[in-house]
């Protein structure tokens, strides 16, 4: 029998994760979320339990949490590593976080997926691709083959990251930018929607076709 998940996070990211989690036939309790003018309201029918004080304890039997924070905390609303500072956190107290595979995911049986790794609706995982820890490969993203991501790593919706590309822990890759084979992305580094990128990027935030780079660390 497959695990009950809680869903640690009920915006929008949240919904999509527990969205591919019921699509393949996983037990989804409810969510979390530090809102607490969220408690108590249900999303896609399910209860918002409260924050972190409602989940059960670390070793309750088959009890697993799933990550519902979205970016990688590089947007300037956002603070930079969030998603990843809280799934640490919880880890360090004994939580276990899932693997999110969209039914509807291409994963080859070649490629390898990290523990908690997330591969939304529609995304590619070509062989001998590496999906590092908690990185999530968005909706229709396409991964080819060869392709690294470090831990935390977010491919958003539609990114295509062409053959041999390393991209390094907690980098963002934006909604539909490509990346041009055998070329590496540096940790923390935020490539912008639709961007070409066609050379080494190390840092800061880079955009444009071909993308330049626009600013220093996010």
């Amino acid at each position: 029998m497959s695990p009950s998940v809680i869903v640690v996070g009920a915006g929008g990211h949240g919904v999509v994760v527990a969205d591919a989690l019921l699509a393949a036939g996983v037990p989804v309790l409810g969510f979390t979320d530090d809102d607490s003018h969220r408690h108590g309201q249900r999303v896609l029918g399910l209860p918002v339990l409260g924050g972190d004080e409602a989940l059960a304890a670390p070793d309750a039997p088959g009890l697993q949490l799933a990550n519902g924070i979205g970016g990688t905390g590089l947007a300037r609303t956002a603070r930079r590593g969030l998603r990843a500072e809280l799934q640490r956190r919880l880890e360090a107290i004994g939580f276990r976080f899932c693997t999110v595979v969209h039914p509807a995911a291409i994963v080859s049986r070649h490629a390898e997926v990290g523990a908690s790794a997330q591969l939304l609706a529609g995304s590619v995982v070509q062989p001998r691709a590496r999906i590092g820890a908690g990185a999530i490969v968005n909706t229709r993203a396409i991964v080819e083959h060869d392709v690294m991501l470090g831990e935390f790593v977010h491919v958003a919706p539609g990114a295509v990251l062409c053959g041999g590309v390393s991209v390094g822990e907690q980098a963002h890759v934006g909604v539909g930018a490509v990346v041009r084979q055998g070329l590496r992305i540096g940790p923390g580094t935020m490539i912008g929607a639709g961007a070409a990128v066609v050379c080494d990027c190390d840092g800061g935030v880079w955009a444009g076709v071909p993308a330049r780079q626009i600013g220093g660390a996010a």
